[in-house]
């Protein structure tokens, strides 16, 4: 009876031994998809942080886009100087040109 499970045991280790490469390639297969899969998804969530972060600064952009705009407006500029600066409206009539030769 030992005799039998010896050499039992020696047909089905030849048999592991037959098919170890191939689990070993199903296994070395399998850890590289696995470490495949989470690069993708790593890079993935950079990806869309960084949209987001494109977004917000476009958006960021735009707000900053109008307040110059708003700012530089000669209306504002002309308001500003005859309120805060005391400054009068030219009178052209007044103002003489010097002419360089």
């Amino acid at each position: 009876m030992i005799r039998e499970k010896t050499i039992e045991l020696k047909r089905d280790f030849a048999h592991i031994k037959r098919y170890i490469k191939f689990w070993f390639f199903i296994l070395f297969i399998s850890g590289a998809l696995v470490v495949y899969n989470q690069y993708y998804f790593k890079v993935s969530k950079e990806i869309i942080e960084l949209t987001q972060m494109k977004n917000r600064l476009i958006t960021q952009n735009t707000m900053l886009k109008k307040e110059i705009s708003r700012l530089s407006s000669p209306e504002r500029i002309n308001r500003m100087a005859v309120k805060k600066l005391k400054m009068k409206p030219v009178d052209y009539s007044k103002v003489h040109f010097i002419e360089a030769k």
